[in-house]
């Protein structure tokens, strides 16, 4: 009987990867039998040693997502290493805090270079060469679909990349090339550690999660081990949200 969840042979670049939830998905992608492509602006050296420890194959691609001639360097090398691409991870993001009021325009557009015009830019490049079966998943945030104060230009991007999602879906649905999204709530990366570590706002935040318990980079590889996989062959434009029960209260 055929293994829904079997990527072996599969080729797929995850962004982002080097570390938190980027590198769980990578690595859960290779547990599943998948080659793993690494991507990121910081060194992704180890987590292309752990994936390789799995027996399976990886590389370490460094790449700006906002900048086009990257993007196409990254697609380059994944097609001259591995002559396919089956999966598309566009999870590279930043958080960068500021209201409105105050906020430099330096922020707003950088946060949405990075969160919105990356996905697009690796999502057009690799679509050159996925073929009927290939998924794409990005991940957006609960940010994605509320919103939050000091948030403005972090919400938009996950909103946008939320819309985006269905979209290209339309567009490339007909081709059999699946496009989905994952809205992550409070996992504990490197990114978050402002809310992790202080004690008073997480215990806040805490009342509001039904599974009382903050996430793990795991809590969204499994979601997108989904995504990328047959088991969820009958998706595309589809959103997964991963909050521990975040805002299903609101």
């Amino acid at each position: 009987m055929k293994n829904l969840f079997d990527l072996t042979g599969k080729v797929a670049i995850v962004t982002g990867a080097a570390r938190g939830i980027g590198q769980g998905i990578a690595i859960e992608l290779a547990k599943h039998g998948a080659n793993v492509v690494i991507s990121d602006i910081i060194p992704g050296e180890s987590t292309a040693k752990k994936i390789k420890e799995l027996k399976v194959k990886s590389i370490y691609v460094k790449t700006d997502i906002s900048d086009k001639e990257q993007v196409n360097e990254l697609i380059n090398k994944t097609i001259k290493e591995f002559k396919r691409i089956d999966i598309l991870v566009n999870n590279a993001g930043i958080y960068l805090p500021g209201n409105v009021s105050d906020m430099l325009e330096e922020t707003w557009n950088k946060t949405m270079n990075i969160n919105a015009k990356g996905p697009f830019l690796c999502s057009q490049a690799a679509l050159k060469y996925m073929k009927k079966g290939s998924s794409i998943i990005n991940i957006s945030s609960v940010a994605g679909i509320e919103g939050s104060a000091g948030g403005a230009a972090y919400c938009a991007s996950k909103g946008a990349i939320r819309l985006f999602t269905k979209a290209l879906a339309a567009e490339v649905g007909s081709l059999g090339i699946r496009v989905n999204s994952i809205h992550p709530g409070l996992i504990d990366t490197p990114m978050t550690t402002s809310f992790t570590q202080d004690k008073k706002a997480l215990e806040g935040m805490m009342s509001k999660f039904l599974l009382k318990r903050v996430g793990q980079p795991v809590d969204i590889a499994g979601p997108a081990v989904f995504l990328a996989s047959d088991a969820s062959a009958y998706m595309t434009g589809s959103e997964i949200v991963a909050d521990g029960g975040w805002i299903a209260t609101l």
